[in-house]
């Protein structure tokens, strides 16, 4: 890619770079793809890294493209394909051999950067969303976002500084009456204790307890559930 703005003979560029907003990754290459996805190819600036076994400065042993999914940009779904540096520990006895350089860009094995777990769980806390939506954001299948998504969420939800300063609970009555009509919709039952179902998405049955005639309180939460989560029945 032409770096004409960031002057002769310079391999990363400071205005590319700061529009991206990793510390120490680069942006080499910007291209849509066939998909009309956004696809960024990015390297570290890490020239040198000891062996994680015996500390002794590794060489230089080429790269490996790994494909990660990004925050959409510009209204498209955005990908990164991060050049890892792979290193070669110089001592013969290390059974360390050769090892791959690790980034906060995105955890070890996921498809997902930390970036967008982040922006998909801020999504799911303070928008009017659900998990299906934001994978088709992020061009990835639900299982692939939940997977990422529900370990920041549980982190978040069992942090107890979150109700510092909370005096006082209530729920929202539009998200009650928008989960009773979604239960309507599900089970097929439009007449029958739609607001009793969205009320019980909020705690766990009682044995024995149902909705009325129309289908038991287990079939009417699966509904609710399926809904919020995107899981088959």
């Amino acid at each position: 890619m032409p770096h004409s703005m960031c002057g002769s003979g310079a391999r990363w560029c400071a205005r590319a770079d700061a529009i991206f907003d990793v510390p120490d990754m680069h942006v080499l290459d910007v291209e849509i793809d066939d998909q009309q996805r956004l696809v960024l190819t990015i390297e570290s600036g890490r020239l040198e890294a000891a062996c994680p076994i015996c500390g002794v400065l590794a060489v230089g042993h080429g790269h490996r493209v790994r494909m990660l999914h990004d925050a959409p940009c510009f209204a498209r779904v955005t990908l990164l394909r991060w050049l890892v540096r792979i290193w070669r520990c110089r001592e013969p006895a290390c059974p360390a051999g050769t090892f791959s350089e690790a980034h906060a860009v995105a955890p070890p094995r996921m498809r997902l950067t930390t970036r967008a777990v982040l922006w998909a769980v801020d999504a799911l806390s303070y928008d009017d969303t659900t998990v299906s939506a934001l994978a088709r954001h992020l061009g990835v299948d639900w299982h692939t976002a939940w997977d990422a998504i529900e370990v920041e969420a549980k982190a978040r939800t069992s942090d107890p500084a979150r109700l510092k300063g909370v005096k006082s609970l209530g729920v929202d009555e539009h998200i009650v009456r928008h989960e009773a009509l979604l239960v309507r919709m599900e089970v097929g039952d439009l007449d029958r204790f739609a607001v009793a179902a969205a009320r019980w998405s909020w705690r766990q049955p009682v044995p024995g307890e149902t909705l009325g005639s129309g289908g038991s309180s287990r079939d009417k939460v699966r509904a609710v559930r399926h809904y919020r989560t995107g899981r088959a029945l």
